[in-house]
């Protein structure tokens, strides 16, 4: 036993060494060496047991009772899923000289089909941190969406402009530039009629095209006037949606599903169901606003 654990060192130690690690840390300047076969074994039982979809993978994973541990994040993961299928295509070990886990790459094809319905094929890059012990510690995926795949696109959706070569058959991407804490902010203080908060949040004019078919300028200084038409205002979401044009400057828009209750100072009451679109310019202020309308859905009698 002394002599093979002596032997399994010196091969170690006699790893090539290549590269170096630069993020910050305790291992920033390391260089990274080849791990062990024995690693590589542990990470191919473990893909085998994915794919039974049994949660019999649960347990190769380091014990932490803290929540989203990657036991218990395991374990949801196999509660949504139907089958699973993953194909390793590279699998290599590495570890940073002087540290005592290794590191196993993965390349793989994966299908998954979700008990909801939904089918998934991914091409993955994967990291699994293995501890002498033979468990899994921790465990990142990187992922490559094909364009077949039916959910998960980063861009999609098309502009219909037959006049506008450069915006016809454009396509869409998510935006993530704090749009939804903006509109978020600004239905608060409409509902509390706080035309100091509500001027903040947008430009200096906003063009509004409401849903009449009428168009017009609102600018900062006509909020005050416009909020004392009303007793009370109750503005609440039901959905939001962040977009912009893919490729395109910074600029977005967000759709807002509402409903919307207003109450007039002659106590005429308006409430209606609305579609908005918010849009949202460079310097991230609401800049223009399309408005759509219908009546509130009738219950069945």
């Amino acid at each position: 036993m002394i002599a093979i654990v002596a032997s399994t060192s010196s091969l170690m130690a006699q790893a090539p060494a290549a590269g170096k690690v630069l993020m910050e840390g305790e291992n920033k300047g390391k260089k990274v060496q080849l791990g062990t076969d024995k690693t590589v074994d542990i990470v191919l039982a473990n893909i085998k047991a994915y794919n039974l979809n049994d949660g019999s993978d649960v347990s190769q994973y380091v014990a932490d009772s803290k929540p989203g541990s990657l036991q218990s994040m395991i374990a949801d993961w196999h509660k949504g899923m139907k089958t699973l299928n993953e194909v390793p295509h590279v699998i290599f070990p590495v570890k940073v000289q002087g540290t005592k886990n290794e590191s196993v790459v993965v390349y793989a094809d994966e299908d998954r089909v979700y008990k909801n319905g939904s089918t998934q094929k991914l091409s993955v890059i994967e990291f699994f941190e293995v501890t002498p012990e033979g468990k899994i510690a921790s465990f990142n995926q990187f992922t490559q969406i094909p364009a077949t795949n039916e959910f998960g696109q980063t861009t999609g959706g098309k502009v219909f402009a037959p006049g506008n070569k450069k915006l016809d058959g454009t396509t869409f991407q998510f935006s993530n530039r704090g749009e939804i804490a903006t509109m978020e902010k600004f239905m608060q203080a409409y509902n509390e009629m706080d035309a100091a908060t509500c001027a903040s949040l947008i430009a200096d004019s906003v063009k509004m095209h409401d849903f009449d078919g009428n168009v017009f300028f609102l600018t900062k200084a006509m909020l005050p006037g416009v909020f004392g038409e009303y007793t009370s205002l109750n503005w609440k979401p039901i959905s939001m949606i962040p977009l912009k044009l893919t490729d395109t400057d910074p600029a977005s828009a967000i759709l807002v599903n509402a409903t919307e209750k207003r109450v007039m100072k002659d106590g005429t009451v308006w409430e209606k169901e609305l579609l908005e679109s918010f849009y949202i310019n460079n310097a991230g202020k609401i800049s223009e606003v399309y408005q759509f309308s219908k009546g509130l859905d009738k219950k069945n009698k």
